[in-house]
């Protein structure tokens, strides 16, 4: 669906995308992962007709992005970090504009509006202007400004930064409930959304792409220790000499919290064993995408 081939682009002396090139499949959700400054918005503003570039090739749907613009826009919803909403609008008058823009037949448009403006929790504020509204409130338009059309490819850039827990996670769940209906993009500095709601992930620093793979694959690149965070009963009746146990790479008592570093799984039913009846609750902990972007961009 989306395909990017040697992308270049720079601003100045300063190189944003340097020969990039991956590739978004139809019904897929790919997540762009990295620092500021790294080029995220860049490249999506390239994939949306909103910046030129400097060398390389983007089609969309098959279409050149410089050649076929206009049709190009009209396949993809965008949502930019700031949404820059019409504040004396309604979100019914602001809706009803840009679906007029973008053609949606007028005797379909106003059922649209009413559909989405239900399923992302704002059908009751239809008729409040947007200077009313709240920084979710208004992330919830803009993701429906981006639908309005029905696009079949939608691009999010960090939907959810700045917004409290409850508001992120319902615009996370809305956008889960998405997936394999819309072919999607989503930039985000969150690890954690990009774990939970992408296929795959790119990771991109100082215009160059890292590495591109399904969470599970780019965390199996990263050797990390499994870690088991332990409540315990007692403390006093602990056994240190748990470090003797081989695989068993690290122990720190702290109160009553112990951690315990494992070389792999195999090892636990030995390490829970010698700690026998002494445990009130266990976890574990094991490699995070944090780890991986962490470990990626430190070696880039």
């Amino acid at each position: 669906m989306i395909e990017v081939e040697s992308l270049r682009k720079s601003f100045g002396k300063i190189v944003a995308l340097d020969d990039i090139s991956f590739h978004v499949d139809d019904g897929e959700l790919l997540g762009i992962i990295g620092p500021n400054g790294a080029g995220k918005t860049t490249a999506i503003r390239i994939i949306a007709c909103i910046l030129h570039p400097d060398k390389g090739k983007v089609r969309v749907g098959g279409l050149d992005v410089t050649r076929d613009p206009i049709k190009v826009k009209s396949m993809i919803g965008y949502l930019p970090e700031e949404p820059n909403l019409y504040e004396r609008f309604t979100a019914r008058d602001l809706l009803k504009y840009f679906g007029e823009l973008y053609g949606v037949p007028r005797n379909v448009l106003d059922s649209r509006i009413d559909e989405l403006l239900e399923l992302v929790g704002m059908g009751d504020r239809a008729t409040d202007p947007i200077n009313t509204f709240s920084k979710g409130m208004r992330q919830r338009i803009g993701i429906v400004r981006a639908l309005v059309h029905d696009p079949p490819i939608l691009i999010l850039d960090e939907p959810t930064m700045g917004l409290d827990p409850a508001t992120a996670t319902s615009i996370r769940e809305f956008i889960r409930e998405l997936k394999g209906e819309k072919t999607m993009i989503l930039c985000t500095h969150y690890m954690e959304e990009a774990d939970y709601l992408c296929d795959r992930v790119a990771i991109l620093n100082q215009g160059r792409i890292l590495d591109v793979g399904t969470p599970r694959e780019l965390k199996s690149k990263i050797k990390g220790d499994l870690t088991l965070e332990i409540s315990l009963v007692d403390p006093s009746r602990v056994d240190l000499d748990l470090i003797k146990i081989e695989g068993v790479k690290n122990i720190r008592l702290d109160g009553d919290r112990l951690e315990i570093s494992l070389e792999d799984r195999s090892i636990i039913p030995v390490v829970m064993g010698g700690l026998g009846g002494n445990v009130y609750s266990v976890n574990t902990k094991e490699t995070s995408l944090d780890d991986v972007f962490i470990e990626m961009v430190k070696g880039s």
